[in-house]
């Protein structure tokens, strides 16, 4: 499996004599983010003189000539004991003696240091071993320990062996790179739960494996499901893991397969990006740069090289192409206080132009871009909060811009009217989407908001309907409200359906640590048949905790793909991927599919979804059964 740890980010790196470390994550799934005590791994150039591995317990502090460091605070360096080390590669335990919060790793390799690299430490951060195939470690404890496969699935109510990493603490603690005992068991002490495929799944055990050091497993027992691949996720003390796939024996219904994954292409991608298609190549646009993928064979996707390092510095957005003019590639660069537009010219697609940069003047916390020809349009969301981070006003705002210059040039921004809700401008903007001009569409923008204003977050979730035929005067038409959610987040529409992904809750009063939203999602369905008039049919509670949805894209034939964002009890943890099949818009039904660090801004097209994560981009191929 270390062949597979290391192809990850062997794209990043370069070959020189310079100690150089490109990334730390988990040892199992690659999340960006590390735990006490648990397997990690670093990766990057001339880590080791020599390729070595640990041969007994406990674990040496040096292998190959290399040693590993971590530093919180003011506190002395504290080693830490390593499993494998090679050039690009180095696996070890991550040092009890850590804290929730940052660290700075470093690695020592004949007398010389690496640059630190800045870790997220967590105090649990569970994280299940894959195999190639992305399925879980795991052994069926009723079938001789078979190895969990589409050939040896798991029954309906047997016990399967989880194999883990990243528990956090445990009721009998073992010095770092001693080996696990058998007795007494180092059980972990904060709560955990399972799902597979959605459902409940019973932890039986959950601590550390004896014989080994910083293995953990979960021992779980499956409920009752059909035949088929499911996603496994295992929550501890709050923490989320990634998914792993799991395969089940059952009776029943299978449940419908919507996705089947074509290819994928590594590359170190940040948190949160958004994917923009040119033709065969494709942008993944990040916070530190925007990649240029070519995506003309789906099943392998290549990256071409990369652009906007300087432009971005860490701060890059949401990205969008106007194909009216240029074309050309908008990117809202940050901090959200004080956005700016960044624009290339993209009419030779892999190799972008920088036309230029601007701001819009004084709005900020743009969060969106969509264009009517060579008309753009991005709402803005904003609070005023007192010395003790009470909300005391929310306010947001539609803008209108013209491309035609290819810069985008602010024309207005929509005028509050008293009299007509959509236009008020003292509720939250999350996300606007301008619809295509047509006859069935005419210059009309759908924004998401909520009822609530001021100091009281409690509302009503609102879709605000706004006639831009005249961008200097642009109009609200009428506010739709619904009474099963506090706001709505996101939104995607597939002939006269429009699905809206909401929350039963608004952002968080007092706004500490984060003004997230701390409900449950929620999904709802509108008929847009009058687009101008649009008629709620169902809204539904799925009692699944986020802190928001804002990502979504449509199948055709209402289906779509969402993008939860990880609940307020793990920010820092993976999003996740789920399925809405609304083809009954007054039942919609909800998939799980996986959860994966980085899921954010994807895409559907031409029967193809492409979902950027922190590792790089998958490919699936929609069917829709």
């Amino acid at each position: 499996m270390r062949a597979v740890f290391a192809a990850i980010f062997l794209t990043a790196s370069l070959l020189n004599a310079q100690t150089v470390i490109n990334a730390v994550t988990d040892a199992a799934s690659f999340s960006p983010r590390v735990s006490p005590g648990a397997l990690a791994t670093i990766f990057g150039t001339h880590l080791a003189n020599n390729t070595a591995e640990a041969s007994g317990f406990p674990l040496p502090l040096s292998l190959g000539g290399a040693s590993v460091y971590a530093v919180q605070s003011s506190q002395n360096p504290i080693q830490a004991p390593l499993v494998y080390a090679s050039a690009t590669q180095i696996n070890f335990q991550v040092p009890s003696g850590l804290t929730a919060g940052t660290a700075n790793f470093y690695v020592t390799v004949g007398g010389g240091n690496s640059l630190s690299f800045t870790v997220n430490v967590v105090s649990a951060g569970p994280s299940i071993f894959q195999d190639t195939s992305n399925h879980a470690v795991a052994q069926d404890a009723g079938a001789g320990y078979a190895t969990n496969s589409d050939t040896h699935p798991a029954a309906a109510g047997s016990v399967v062996v989880v194999y883990l990493t990243g528990l956090g603490a445990v009721d009998h603690p073992v010095p770092d790179g001693a080996v696990t005992p058998g007795s007494p068991l180092s059980n972990a002490t904060g709560t955990p739960s399972a799902t597979i495929g959605g459902k409940n799944a019973t932890v039986q055990f959950l601590g550390l494996t004896p014989g080994y050091a910083g293995l953990a497993q979960a021992n779980i027992q499956v409920p009752s499901l059909a035949n088929g691949d499911y996603p496994l996720v295992i929550t501890v003390g709050g923490y989320v893991s990634s998914s792993a796939t799991l395969s089940v024996s059952g009776s029943g219904t299978a449940p419908p397969s919507f996705l089947s994954l074509l290819g994928q292409v590594p590359f170190v991608n940040s948190s949160v990006s958004y994917v923009a298609i040119n033709g065969n190549t494709t942008y993944v646009c990040g916070s530190n740069r925007i990649y240029i993928i070519n995506t003309s064979n789906v099943s392998t996707p290549a990256v071409l090289g990369e652009f906007g390092d300087a432009d971005l510095a860490g701060n890059g957005g949401f990205c969008a192409i106007n194909f009216s003019v240029g074309p050309v590639l908008v990117d809202i660069v940050g901090p959200g206080g004080s956005p700016t537009f960044v624009v290339y010219n993209v009419a030779t697609p892999t190799q972008p132009i920088k036309v230029g940069q601007i701001t819009p003047q004084s709005y900020t916390y743009l969060n969106d871009l969509s264009f009517i020809g060579t008309a753009g349009f991005a709402s803005t969301s904003w609070f005023q909060v007192d010395s003790a981070s009470n909300i005391t006003g929310q306010h947001g705002d539609l803008l209108a811009f013209d491309l035609s210059s290819e810069l985008p040039q602010l024309v207005s921004a929509m005028v509050p009217n008293t009299a007509v809700p959509s236009s008020n401008n003292l509720n939250v903007r999350p996300n606007a989407l301008a619809l295509p001009a047509s006859s069935n569409y005419p210059n009309t923008v759908y924004s998401a908001s909520t009822t609530a204003t001021g100091n009281s977050t409690n509302g009503n979730a609102a879709l605000d309907v706004i006639d831009v035929s005249n961008l200097q005067n642009m109009q609200g038409v009428v506010r739709v409200t619904v009474s099963g959610a506090a706001i709505f987040l996101g939104f995607a529409y597939d002939n006269n359906l429009l699905f809206l992904t909401g929350n039963t809750t608004g952002f968080r009063n007092p706004g500490v640590p984060d003004f997230s939203i701390t409900g449950d999602l929620t999904l709802t369905t509108m008929n847009i048949s009058n687009v101008r008039n649009p008629v709620p049919i169902t809204t539904v509670v799925t009692g699944i905790q986020t802190t928001g949805t804002y990502h979504m894209a449509p199948f055709g034939s209402s289906v779509f793909a969402i993008v939860n964002n990880p609940p307020a009890s793990d920010l820092s943890g993976p999003g996740s991927l789920m399925i809405v099949d609304a083809r009954n818009t007054s039942a919609p039904v909800l998939y799980p599919f996986m959860t994966q660090f980085g899921l954010s801004g994807l895409t559907a097209v031409n029967n193809f979804l492409l979902v950027p994560n922190q590792n790089g981009m998958s490919i699936y191929k929609i069917q829709i059964p």
